[in-house]
């Protein structure tokens, strides 16, 4: 049996390669995942696969920052629509977007832990993506830019653990637990 391809023009078609990789990554890890099984379910060779990516260790690159990318032109317009946010209120939004999310939320999280190994492609991704995401939101939470950014990822920090043991145990209220910690932080800070 011939498999029909459908040709497409290489950023469509990468775009196309990134989010099936995406696909099989949160269902199998990276660790699980193959460019054989990428290149079946894109209906392309091996060879075409790694034509449009590189390496695999490019591709899993290429997904986080194709969904770090995603999150940021999302927040962005939510952070857009509300004026001149506060701090809570893009936290809050963010978590509600996490939620509304979870395959994104646990891609992410089963990412991050496998790329506790140094060896890891997403190793250096992921060590600078907590320092990226304080300095963004260190802005809105005042005071010298040092200690914003120590708030700032100390407050990543718990919505990452947070987040993580809702992943694990769906009886957790997310919403509920993460409210309680920003009305705490936030009352003691603002």
């Amino acid at each position: 049996m011939t498999t029909l391809r459908t040709r497409l023009v290489a950023e469509e078609r990468k775009a196309q390669i990134v989010k099936e990789a995406e696909l099989l990554i949160r269902t199998n890890g990276f660790q699980g995942f193959s460019i054989s099984a990428l290149a079946e379910a894109c209906g392309l060779t091996r060879a075409g696969v790694l034509h449009h990516v590189g390496s695999k260790d490019q591709l899993l690159i290429d997904v986080l920052e194709a969904k770090e990318r995603e999150t940021g032109e999302e927040t962005s317009a939510l952070i857009q629509a509300i004026g001149h946010p506060t701090a809570r209120e893009v936290l809050d939004l963010l978590m509600r977007r996490n939620m509304e999310r979870p395959e994104i939320m646990l891609l992410f999280t089963v990412l991050a832990a496998e790329s506790l190994n140094p060896q890891h492609p997403a190793h250096d991704y992921f060590a600078e993506r907590l320092q990226r995401g304080a300095r963004r939101l260190a802005p809105l939470l005042g005071g010298d830019s040092q200690n914003a950014e120590n708030a700032a990822i100390e407050i990543l920090s718990y919505m990452d653990g947070l987040q993580l043991n809702w992943l694990r145990d769906g009886e957790i209220d997310l919403w509920a637990r993460w409210s309680a910690f920003a009305d705490r932080y936030f009352g003691s800070v603002g």
